[in-house]
Parts: C-alpha cells; structure tokens; sequence
C-alpha cells in the first residue's frame, strides 16, 4: 500500500475514533478521567519466567557485547525471594611498563576493588578467601549461570563489611616469588588465569549477604577518573603498576523461595528469573496511537527491612514473544525504568513500543504477540540481585499492571 493511501486509512481511524466512542475500550480502566483519549489495556496471565543470561563480561564500559562493572560474592538466606551464593572470577590484564621489569625488582603483590553493593543484612562481615584460577576460560563463553571454575589453594583472606569500602587481597611472598617471572614476562596472558572470590567453607549465613565489587574504575561527569584504582597491583621499589580487570564472571547458586509473596512476584536478576504476562489489545480496535505506555506497579517496602536490603532494579527489559513458528520469535520493545512514583514504565525515546503495537491495532489479521516479557537484562546494568516486586492485580485496583495507550484526536 502507498504512503498516501496508509494517511488517508490513520485520517479515517482518527476520525471514526471522533464520531463514535461507543464500543471504543468498553470494559476498561481509565488511568486519567480528565483525558478521554487514553485507554488502559490491564495485563493478564502474570507470572515468573525462567531466565538464562549469566553474569559474565569484560571489565571495560567501551566493551560492545558484555560490558560488565561488577562482580558479586557471598552467600544470603533469603525466604522471600530465594537464597543465594556468589563466586566472583576476575582475570587482569597486562600493563605494557610491566615487561619492563626484571622479575627480582617485584616486591609485592595485591589485588583491590571496591565494594559499591549490598544484598541482604548490612550487619554481616563476610570472611573471604582468594583463589588462583586453574584452568582457561572465556568471558565470551555461554556458561551456565551458575558454573563453578577449579582453583587452587587459599592464597589470601580478607574480612568484609558494609563499613569497608574496599576489599583488598595481599598475596603472600612466597606466592610472589613463584609468579614474579610471570607477571613481567611475554607470556602473561596464556600463563595467568586470574583468581576466585568465595567466602570461606566455615561461613553461616544467617541471613548473610552478598556484596558487589566494582570491576574498574569510575568516572565523573567530565570523564575523569575518580575513586580508588581497581585490579592486580604490583610494587615495586620504584613504582606500583596497576593490572586492569579484563575477563570477569558472577557465578550464582539461587534456590527457590520458600515463603514468596503472596501480593507480589519474587522477580530478582541474578536468580534466573522474569517476568511475562499477555495484554488483549484487541478490545482497543483499529485506532491511531500517539503514545504506548506499560506501567508496571512496584511494592517498594520489601526493599528494605530494618537492616536487611534489597535494591529494586532500575532498569529492564520489554520483550514480544509470538510463538506462531514453533520457535519464540522475540522482539525487543522498548526499556523499562523504575521511577520515583513506585512503577517500572516505558522508557521509549525513539517510539519503536508505540510504532509496534500500531501495526497490530491496524492489522485485524495481526493477532500480535502472544506474550510480553520483562527482564532485568544483565546488559543493562551491573551484575546485581535487584528485585522487581511488581504487584499482582487485585479486584478494584485502581492502578494495576496495565498497557497505557492515548488515541490521537478526541474521541468525545
């Protein structure tokens, strides 16, 4: 069909919308009585969906497939939302000045990051352990979420709290005199494959925590570098040289809630889990859109209990899913954000949610999507276990999980 000819259908729509409201969005809710031309699709079928990305990446925000800033250790028990461990594998990266050096002139070795992150009691002090890695792996690799790389010996420990704002491992000497060679030689990069986190065997959790630990360094709004130096520090009588973090990998055991929610889903990144739901967009009709909106409400009171925290996610993921073909067939939507009016909403600058669903209310042979779903995409932001307690509908809810959807023109 020509341009001209589609106007003229969209004039035609608009027009009809004009002329005749009745049958237009009968038995819906309207969010705004004050504006007849919106009309609130509320969701259906609401419920958790099992998610598979793990928390991998590199430790570079420039990276264009994983970036990723943090990495995640420790261990939570958490009833309403499921427990959760947390093994952290860093591997660094060769500064060129380190080939410079003699391997006698390396006196010592460390390795610091910051701690930026908390889930769970702020109370608790987490004894950690650092291990060497054994074995090659790849950050680009498709593990499972909760693979579990071999490593040696306990090398070094450290205790860490909320109150420390940064973690830091000194290798012992006689672990610097056996790698000395490797840290300045040519061969850094087959030889070295980096170190675990882990809290130690002895731990308890009771709740415990899980605590993130930044990946490289920050900047501020000019770009320059801010906060401590992150990755293998290695002095020498001269100079400190800094190994930055490259290939980085949350490994994280959940288990399923024992006591969840009876208002909310127990949605948490890092748990393998998401949300889905339907929307019968049907019942708008063939109408022109100017604005497609979803809104997600949040229960923000289970972020926070006396001392135990959970950050609610900021940001994540709209997705259609048509099942027609036998293979879902997924189509990116639009990102979600969570705002300071207690929902997750539509984050939508370039109008591909609002284009989307038009050409299915302008398709009566459409018969759209037959899910949508929302991810807290690991993409998106840092490793994390931020929650995402959105409501459940309930008879009478004045604001439920709901598509928002303004009609171009009056309807009246």
């Amino acid at each position: 069909m020509r341009l001209s000819a589609l106007a003229a259908v969209a004039a035609a729509l608009a027009l009809s919308a004009c002329q005749d409201p009745a049958g237009v969005g009968l038995g819906l809710i309207d969010e705004d009585q004050a504006d007849p031309s919106v009309r609130v699709v509320p969701l259906a079928n609401i419920d958790t969906l099992t998610t598979t990305e793990p928390a991998i990446g590199i430790a570079d925000p420039s990276n264009p497939t994983r970036p990723q800033a943090r990495v995640l250790v420790g261990d939570v028990r958490d009833a309403e939302f499921g427990d959760a461990t947390a093994i952290a594998y860093v591997d660094a990266l060769q500064p060129a000045d380190a080939t410079r050096l003699e391997a006698d002139e390396v006196l010592q070795v460390w390795l610091q990051m910051p701690r930026t992150y908390v889930y769970g009691d702020t109370t608790t002090t987490l004894p950690l352990e650092l291990h060497a890695i054994q074995g090659e792996w790849d950050a680009l690799a498709s593990y499972p979420a909760d693979t579990v790389f071999a490593v040696g010996p306990t090398l070094a420990t450290a205790d860490l709290s909320v109150a420390d704002t940064l973690a830091r491992f000194d290798l012992p000497a006689s672990w610097v005199r056996a790698n000395a060679a490797t840290l300045v030689g040519d061969s850094f990069a087959e030889a070295f494959e980096g170190f675990s986190l882990q809290t130690a065997p002895g731990f308890v959790a009771s709740p415990g925590a899980v605590f993130g630990l930044d990946t490289f360094r920050g900047r501020d709004s000019q770009g320059r570098p801010q906060g401590p130096l992150v990755g293998l520090r290695v002095a020498t009588a001269e100079d400190t040289l800094t190994f930055p973090l490259s290939e980085v990998f949350s490994s994280i055991e959940t288990q399923s809630p024992t006591a969840p929610p009876a208002s909310i889903l127990p949605v948490r990144r890092g748990s393998g889990t998401g949300l889905r739901f339907t929307a019968d967009l049907g019942q708008i009709g063939p109408v022109p859109l100017s604005r497609a909106v979803v809104r997600l409400p949040l229960d923000r009171s289970y972020a926070e209990a006396g001392p135990f925290v959970r950050p609610i996610a900021s940001l994540a993921e709209l997705v259609g899913v048509r099942d027609a073909s036998g293979t879902p067939q997924r189509t990116g939507l639009s990102i979600l954000r969570s705002t300071g009016t207690g929902e997750l909403t539509v984050d939508d600058p370039s109008g591909l949610l609002t284009r989307t669903l038009q050409q299915i209310l302008a398709a009566p042979s459409d018969a759209g999507f037959d899910r949508y779903e929302v991810t807290a995409a690991q993409r998106l932001s840092p490793a994390s276990l931020d929650i995402l307690p959105v409501v459940l509908p309930t008879s009478g809810m004045e604001r439920p999980p709901r598509f928002v959807l303004t009609v171009v023109g009056d309807p009246t």
